[in-house]
């Protein structure tokens, strides 16, 4: 089985799924990069002093659980009291299993205002069930049982992160777009002055008083 071409379960010789699913306890929060369920990264996401993210797309299963943001110590999600919630929820930006029928919308890419993470920070992606998954471990026997989380954000490293500061600090949102926008206004500000150094100089040559000998 597999979800829009990427596997999900898989079988031994006999046709037997190979493996369990880990259960899952309601309202416990887990850090999707290093809560210990899933793929895991061996220490918590951070930013080089080089590097900053913005994050763009968030997805998650079964509809009964939640997404959140988290940058340092704080939450992007928060009620109207400023308490951290459990993030939105998947019924607004389910990633679907290949056999349910379901049909929603795809990803959660409007973030507004945009998510960053700036150099030196670090951060991560929390996943919130609202109901006890997987009791037992048991072994699945379909996608629809297996929880999951997806998150896409953009990288700029080096001398963009550079181009992405000046834009933050002019409020025009980072992306590749605005990016490649900034640059190409650098080489058309350059072109300009050069052409602009150009006429100067010729203009004081043609002013300049000859002499023939």
């Amino acid at each position: 089985m597999s979800n829009t071409g990427h596997p999900i379960l898989t079988y031994d010789a006999a046709g037997s799924v190979e493996g369990t699913v880990q259960q899952i306890n309601e309202g416990q929060p887990l850090d999707i990069m290093v809560g210990g369920v899933g793929n895991n990264l061996e220490e918590p996401a951070a930013l080089r002093a080089h590097q900053l993210i913005v994050i763009d797309y968030l997805a998650a299963w079964p509809l009964t659980s939640a997404l959140n943001i988290r940058i340092g110590t704080t939450r992007y999600f928060q009620d109207p009291t400023g308490i951290p919630s459990p993030g939105m929820p998947a019924a607004a930006m389910p990633f679907n299993p290949s056999d349910t029928p379901i049909q929603w919308l795809g990803h959660y890419n409007i973030l507004v205002p945009p998510v960053y993470v700036l150099p030196g920070q670090s951060w991560g992606i929390e996943f919130t069930a609202n109901e006890t998954l997987n009791s037992g471990s048991p072994t699945p026997t379909a996608d629809t049982e297996i929880a999951r989380a997806y998150v896409r954000y953009l990288l700029v490293d080096g001398p963009d992160m550079l181009i992405a500061m000046r834009l933050l600090e002019q409020n025009i949102p980072v992306s590749a777009e605005t990016i490649q926008w900034f640059k190409r206004q650098l080489i058309r500000h350059s072109l300009m002055a050069d052409v602009a150094s150009e006429e100067t100089l010729g203009e004081v040559l043609a002013d300049m008083e000859r002499r023939y000998s």
